[in-house]
C-alpha cells in the first residue's frame, strides 16, 4: 500500500504545467487525508488515483509530447554545455561513429566511452534533464502556451471518446450472463486501462481501448460457438 501511495505522491509532485490549481489543491488535500486515515485501504487509494487520473491524463500526455519535442531540439545543445572540452570532443567523435543523444541512455555507449567518461556523462545527463524540464515548463507556460494547450484539448477530446468506450465495455460485462469469466476479464481490462491513467499500469493506449470492444465481442461469439459444440445433437428418427 505504501508503494501505491508513493506513486500518488509522485503524481502530485510532478504535475504538468498549467494543470488546474483547484484540482492540484484537492489532490494534495486527499493525499493528506489518506496519510492520516488508518482505515484507508489499497482499493481506496487506487480508486482515488483513478479519479485524478481522468483529470491528469490529457495534461500528462500533452506535456510528454511537448517535452519530447523540446528534447529532440535542445537536448544535445544543453548536454554539450555541461561537458568538459575534452568530453565534448569525445562526444563529437561518438557521433561520427553513428551515436547520438539517445544512445547515451543505453548500454551501447559503454562500448565507446571509458569508465571515467561515463561517470562525467552520467552527471551531465542528470543536469541536462533538469535544465530540459525547466526550459520546457517555461516554454509551456510562456511563448508556446497556446500550442501546449491545443495539445491538451486534443487529448481531452480523445479521453471523452475513451470514456464512452469504457462505459460500453462495462455495459458489455454487466450484460454478459452466459460467460461470467469473460465478464470478469472485461472488467479487469477496464481497470487496467484506468490504472494506466495514473501510473498504476503502463500508459493507457487509446487505440487498444477502441479495439477492445470488438475484441471482446469476438471472444463472446467464439465462446458461444464452442459452448454449442458441447450440446448433444438430437435427431428425431421418427419424423
Amino acid at each position: 500500500m505504501k508503494s501505491t501511495l508513493d506513486i500518488f505522491k509522485r503524481l502530485r509532485d510532478r504535475l504538468p504545467p498549467l494543470f488546474p490549481t483547484h484540482t492540484a489543491d484537492k489532490m494534495r488535500q486527499v493525499i493528506g487525508h489518506i496519510e492520516n486515515d488508518p482505515s484507508a485501504t489499497l482499493d481506496d487509494i487506487e480508486n482515488t488515483m483513478v479519479v485524478f487520473g481522468y483529470e491528469l491524463w490529457a495534461y500528462s500526455r500533452a506535456y510528454h509530447e511537448f517535452y519530447s519535442s523540446i528534447e529532440d531540439q535542445m537536448a544535445e545543445e544543453f548536454l554539450l554545455s555541461h561537458l568538459s572540452p575534452e568530453m565534448r570532443d569525445r562526444y563529437r567523435e561518438f557521433k561520427i561513429y553513428g551515436g547520438n543523444w539517445r544512445d547515451l541512455h543505453s548500454g551501447g555507449a559503454a562500448k565507446f566511452f571509458s569508465q571515467h567518461d561515463l561517470s562525467e556523462l552520467a552527471r551531465s545527463l542528470v543536469d541536462t534533464r533538469q535544465v530540459l524540464r525547466q526550459y520546457s515548463e517555461r516554454e509551456a507556460v510562456g511563448v508556446k502556451r497556446a500550442k501546449y494547450l491545443k495539445s491538451v484539448a486534443r487529448y481531452q477530446n480523445i479521453l471523452e471518446e475513451i470514456k464512452i468506450k469504457l462505459d460500453e465495455l462495462r455495459r458489455f460485462a454487466d450484460a454478459e450472463i452466459d460467460h461470467p469469466q469473460l465478464a470478469s476479464e472485461v472488467r479487469e481490462r477496464v481497470r487496467l486501462f484506468e490504472h494506466g491513467l495514473c501510473d498504476l499500469a503502463p500508459s493507457m493506449d487509446p487505440e487498444a481501448v477502441r479495439q477492445s470492444v470488438d475484441f471482446f465481442a469476438g471472444r463472446r461469439r467464439e465462446l458461444s460457438r464452442l459452448r454449442g459444440l458441447h450440446i448433444p445433437l438430437e435427431i428425431n428418427f421418427y419424423a
